[in-house]
């Protein structure tokens, strides 16, 4: 039950921050501002992992190391929570700490950049839309692959580990670096997808290093191979990065305030759904080397390449069937009526890939 709590109060965070990036910056700026909050999966391990081995030199009776553990970072999130409702702003034609031309020139800068800003109105024809598009199914397919290595990594990194002779304090300090790549390759994807406008390209070299070199490493080499496991162990970190990229898709590509708020959802499921099956590959009867699960992680990756492939050649044929009806995007102001449009009633959108 604890869990179902945990789960369900979480929910609303990731497509709560991707709807935020998206109303505030123009899509080739946005990769950037995911990955500086995605870094939080890295940073949360990094951390984990040194609350992990400081507690296994903790013993008391009144409360287990992990209840201590839980009671901490319940109350920062808690705090934080309350710093958020108070300080962050709806969308930027309501922030209070904008001047009235400060907010003009934010929604007019947005406008120019085909980008939706918060609505009150719900719109069914939109909901309709978005479950018809077949982005949205290229996409949420990509991030199921993607994100089930990303759980049976997460999930079982420290049995990974210590198949390999560790023990439990040397465990939890060799997820450290797991931790520490996991930031790195999020940060650096985020400024390549942004800096090149490449997030298909950033996802495939992604899922490339991390899924089939890291996973092929960890799956395929000799067991007395200690070094080269764990360094396929610490590459599938890389992986990490293929989400935000994904992300990155949805917020750049959907246009129309139910239309995004409706994709966000479905690719926050999409990535539960793959931290749901990753954790099933690891079956006790495959312990301890559990070579189908890792066998399985270098498939999906080779899975997830070509279906970024098949959602990049989508784009580039809506793109160009577009040209036909071309006009110049920044000519178009927008409109209470027409501000609310989806990626597919505008026809100036072009999709980033």
């Amino acid at each position: 039950m604890d869990s179902i709590t945990v789960g369900t109060c979480e929910s609303a965070l990731t497509p709560g921050l991707i709807l935020v990036v998206s109303m505030w910056f123009r899509r080739d700026e946005q990769p950037k501002r995911i990955a500086i909050w995605y870094t939080g999966v890295g940073a949360s391990s990094i951390v984990g992992s040194l609350v992990s081995f400081g507690f296994q030199f903790y013993h008391s009776h009144y409360f287990a190391s992990w209840q201590i553990m839980f009671l901490v970072f319940g109350l920062v999130t808690i705090s934080f929570g309350i710093v958020v409702i108070v300080f962050l702003p709806d969308n930027p034609a309501t922030a209070r700490r904008l001047s009235p031309a400060e907010r003009e020139a934010v929604v007019n800068r947005l406008t120019r950049d085909q980008n939706t800003i918060e609505s009150k109105q719900w719109k069914r024809y939109q909901l309709q839309q978005c479950l018809l598009d077949p982005q949205t199914w290229l996409l949420a397919l990509s991030a199921t692959a993607a994100a089930i290595p990303n759980g049976a990594v997460s999930n079982f990194q420290s049995i990974v580990i210590r198949s390999l002779g560790y023990n439990n304090k040397q465990t939890a300090l060799l997820q450290i670096p797991g931790g520490v790549i996991a930031v790195c390759s999020v940060l650096f994807a985020g400024w390549c997808a942004s800096r090149y406008n490449a997030r298909g390209l950033t996802a495939i070299l992604c899922s490339t290093i991390g899924g089939l070199l890291g996973g092929g490493l960890l799956a395929f080499l000799p067991a007395n191979e200690v070094a080269g496991r764990l360094v396929g162990n610490y590459m599938t970190h890389v992986l990490t990065a293929v989400i935000p990229c994904i992300y990155s898709f949805g917020a750049s590509n959907t246009a129309g305030h139910t239309k995004k708020v409706t994709m966000n959802a479905i690719l926050l499921m999409s990535n539960c759904l793959g931290n749901i099956l990753g954790p099933l590959t690891f079956r006790n009867k495959d312990a301890p080397e559990f070579v189908p699960a890792k066998t399985t992680l270098v498939a999906v990756e080779a899975s997830t390449i070509l279906l970024v492939i098949v959602l990049l050649g989508h784009y580039k044929r809506q793109n160009s069937k577009r040209e036909v009806y071309a006009t110049d995007p920044d000519s178009e102001q927008a409109t209470d009526g027409g501000f609310d449009r989806t990626d597919v009633e505008n026809v100036s959108f072009r999709y980033k890939y």
